[in-house]
C-alpha cells in the first residue's frame, strides 16, 4: 500500500507531527508514573504521593492535552477539518 503524500506535506510534518509526538510523549510520562505508582503502592494509600511522582504525572497530561490541541490546531490551519 503506497504511503499517503500528505505524510510527506512540508506543511503537514510540523503542524501535525510535532502535535503527535508530544502526544505520545504525554502518554508515555503518564504510563511512567502509572507503573511508578503500581510497583510503589497498591493505590490505597491515603497519605500525598511524591512531588515527583506528581511532577510526572502533571508533565504527561500537560504534554498529551498541548499535543491533542496541536494537532487539531495543525489540521485546521492546513485546511483538513474545519470548526
Amino acid at each position: 500500500m503506497p504511503t499517503p503524500p500528505i505524510l510527506f506535506d512540508p506543511q503537514f510534518v510540523p503542524l501535525v507531527w510535532g502535535g503527535y509526538a508530544l502526544a505520545v510523549l504525554g502518554a508515555l510520562l503518564l504510563l511512567a508514573a502509572a507503573g511508578w505508582w503500581s510497583g510503589a503502592s497498591d493505590g490505597t494509600r491515603l497519605e500525598p504521593k511524591p512531588a515527583a511522582w506528581r511532577v510526572l504525572a502533571s508533565a504527561g497530561w500537560l504534554c498529551f492535552i498541548v499535543g491533542v490541541a496541536w494537532q487539531l490546531v495543525g489540521y485546521a490551519r492546513i485546511g483538513v477539518a474545519t470548526w
